[in-house]
């Protein structure tokens, strides 16, 4: 057993320099809530009553002693990384990760890495994650990282507590490692039983093993297995309980009262307010809400209120691209930072001017909103000064950081419980809802419940980020590309690098001023990066009069790419369409969160109306840890894909966002989708890239480029169907076909 390790006032910094470096330095970023910063940390015994009965074994590795590609994926200055076990005299193992569980299948996998090297089956053990007084701090549930960074990190820390507790009970029993057993509730020799509690009580004292192998590919027995979801049932069945589910006794509830206008400031209320009994209003600068003993009478109180707004008029969306390119910055290269702003190889300049080739492109895309199935919801309780909030958060150390700076408490006197979530794509990084529930609970004395209508998540969150692609390069006389020049305007750096076999190379992200709130949205930029890459290389390959997939082969020196490629070639039946009127088919590829991948799209068009009749995705993830849920994932990907591609978009004009509800905004519908078939290249000897991410990038090059071999009409902007509406039937009143 061991004391929590406290960390240092520099790897305190260090860590709340690697959350800034992930939200702010990124080009997602968006504004922060103006408060003083914090830096306490956890006593011993606070610790232990938090913990309640137990003994908690802490496991402290050292980053080198990850799997290699860890340390290069999360280029975090700390220099230890824990995963902690609970132990108890009744309870299976609990295994506490920092992580949550949004509908990724992290509960499943993370069990899975855990009962791997534990020897045991996954009903063993018991995920406890996101819950900020006992997890560990394992970064933010975004960027693909759980795979390739925590499922690593939560493999060795099993083995090593594995390696620990064999020798203890070798010791113990007088026999040998090969003699012992693991079992649910410990080790066994015979009729003879070490508790996992008795050895965790006897680990206090005893000394780190020398070795703890990470069990070989070869053989794994649940690593590379498609386990069921650990709540599978529970899902299906309506059991599950989200973060909108949760009531606590006594609870009030609570609700925002917000101006009609975007990012309106509050100017004065118009005489008082006559609210309900047992109802009351909290005021804070702008912060206008009410708390109640129900919804319905926080309604009536909200609606009681006057309030006057001073309103923000909105850059015209007509203008949006000139304010881009206006108010751009420069790329920095920042070295050692996740998203570069800068990448330069050989000497592109030069190479572009002296090409016997040229071609020069733009293209665009249009904020969408995240859409969630599930709003956000939070509950937040005072007692002794310290607030407890459950939230379904994706980033629950980060949000308690928001909390605790926003209410003026170090972190110590916060709490984060994160509860499973109905999905986020990004959106539920930050703590707005944690802080505004905080606000309203803090003089109450009662839990307080705050749930976001699906309005407010339109208009009081982030969307993702709208942007400006500009590309030119150049080929030589046998029309190979030599030179690469790309420029993103404001929708951000990642997957900007450019990933085909091009001796001189450019790529710049420029930060710019945006009318509306952006973050971070699943992939980040990846998809305005690779859908500006892939339409160009497209265009290259009209040009010359080369199929699309030869050309990109021309290019490509990543020979896992290359077979990516070749195989869904063949699978899907490249240029073998069906003889049908308007039926074209479309590819693109790309290397992504250290995945290699390529889907294939077939359609039919007609005017502006598209229709998507099959896919394929050849998927190289490296070793596929849980197949089928790896494949969920691809295909989950694709299908909101489809959304950003076709039709999403947040209209907003004058003061408002226009279309700030689900009747108004466009996301896919069964029938939109298509039958989305995925081919996995399992690589057991390669570590597991992340793979929720990087399957939306490709989905609306590979539709834009079927479109143009359908209608011979280069559609160079997101979403495509207005844009093609404007071009099959040029007009101010062109609409795309709806259905």
């Amino acid at each position: 057993m061991a004391d929590r390790p406290h960390l240092s006032d520099a790897s305190a910094q260090a860590r709340k320099a690697s959350y800034r470096q992930e939200t702010e330095f990124a080009p997602e970023r968006f504004e922060r809530f103006d408060a003083p910063r914090y830096q306490f940390e956890i006593t011993r015994r606070e610790l232990w009553q938090s913990l309640g009965a137990g003994i908690l074994l802490t496991i402290t590795l050292p980053l080198s002693a990850q799997e290699p590609d860890a340390a290069r994926v999360t280029r975090s200055p700390r220099q230890e990384l824990s995963t902690r076990f609970l132990f108890s005299q009744t309870d299976p193992i609990r295994v506490l990760t920092g992580k949550v569980e949004i509908g990724q299948g992290a509960r499943t996998l993370l069990a899975q890495a855990a009962a791997e090297e534990l020897r045991l089956p996954v009903s063993a053990l018991q995920l406890v994650m996101g819950d900020t007084d006992i997890c560990p701090d394992d970064g933010g549930t975004w960027a693909s990282l759980t795979t390739p960074q925590t499922v690593p990190a939560m493999r060795q820390a099993a083995a090593f507590a594995r390696e620990l507790f064999l020798e203890l009970a070798t010791a113990k029993f007088g026999q040998s490692a090969d003699a012992l057993q693991f079992t649910h509730t410990g080790i066994t020799s015979g009729t003879r039983q070490l508790t996992y509690f008795e050895l965790a009580e006897l680990a206090e004292s005893a000394k780190h093993p020398a070795d703890a192998a990470l069990t070989p590919p070869a053989e794994w027995k649940t690593l590379g297995q498609s386990v069921p979801p650990i709540e599978g049932r529970a899902i299906v069945t309506g059991a599950k309980r989200y973060a909108s589910d949760l009531k606590l006794p006594g609870m009030l509830h609570g609700l925002m009262v917000r101006g009609s206008h975007y990012n309106g400031k509050l100017a004065t209320l118009r005489g008082e307010p006559k609210l309900p009994q047992n109802t009351r209003m909290v005021r804070d600068g702008d912060f206008l809400g009410v708390v109640a003993p129900s919804p319905e009478l926080a309604h009536e109180a909200a609606n009681s209120i006057r309030a006057i707004w001073r309103a923000n008029a909105l850059l015209p969306e007509t203008r949006l691209h000139e304010e881009f390119m206006e108010t751009a910055r420069e790329p920095v290269a920042q070295p050692g930072a996740r998203y570069p702003g800068l990448i330069t190889r050989g000497d592109p300049l030069n190479a572009y001017w002296s090409s016997q080739r040229r071609l020069e492109s733009k293209y665009s895309l249009a904020y969408i909103a995240h859409v969630p199935l599930e709003t956000r919801a939070a509950i937040a309780e005072w007692k002794e000064g310290k607030v407890t909030i459950h939230y379904g958060c994706q980033a629950p150390f980060l949000v308690r950081q928001e909390v605790a700076e926003a209410m003026g408490i170090p972190e110590t006197s916060v709490r984060i419980l994160a509860h499973d979530s109905g999905s986020a794509f990004g959106g539920k990084q930050r703590g707005e809802i944690a802080v505004e529930v905080a606000r309203l609970a803090r003089d109450t004395g009662k839990p307080v419940k705050l749930t976001w209508n699906r309005e407010e998540e339109f208009t009081a969150s982030y969307v993702r980020p709208a942007g400006l692609l500009e590309v030119r390069s150049g080929a030589d006389a046998e029309g190979r590309l030599r030179a690469w020049e790309f420029h993103n305007y404001n929708s951000g750096a990642s997957g900007i690098a450019c990933h085909y076999d091009i001796p001189h190379a450019w790529c710049g992200y420029h930060p710019a001023r945006s009318p509306l709130r952006q973050g971070s949205y699943r992939s980040l930029a990846a998809v305005a990066n690779t859908f500006a890459r892939e339409m160009h290389m497209e265009e290259w390959a009209a040009i010359l009069k080369q199929d699309p997939i030869a050309f990109r082969l021309r290019h490509i020196a990543d020979e896992r790419l290359r077979e990516v490629l070749e195989r869904g070639t063949a699978a899907f039946g490249w240029g073998r369409s069906v003889r049908m009127a308007g039926v074209a088919q479309g590819v693109a590829c790309n290397l992504e969160k250290d995945a290699r991948f390529a889907l294939f799209m077939e359609i039919q068009v007609s005017g502006a109306d598209v229709r998507l009749r099959r896919a394929l995705m050849v998927f190289d993830a490296g070793a596929a840890l849980n197949p089928d849920n790896l494949k969920n994932q691809i295909q989950g990907a694709v299908v909101q894909g489809i959304g950003g591609a076709l039709f999403e978009k947040v209209d907003y004009a004058d003061t408002r966002i226009r279309n700030a509800r689900l009747s108004r905004y466009r996301v896919p519908r069964f029938e939109d989708v298509p039958d989305v078939e995925v081919l996995l290249i399992d690589r057991r000897e390669v570590p597991a890239a992340g793979a929720g991410e990087a399957p939306i990038t490709v989905v609306a090059p590979a539709i834009a480029a079927a479109i143009h071999r359908g209608t011979g009409h280069w559609v160079r902007e997101l979403p495509l169907l207005p844009a093609l509406a404007r071009i099959v039937n040029p007009g101010p009143a062109a609409e795309p076909a709806r259905r």
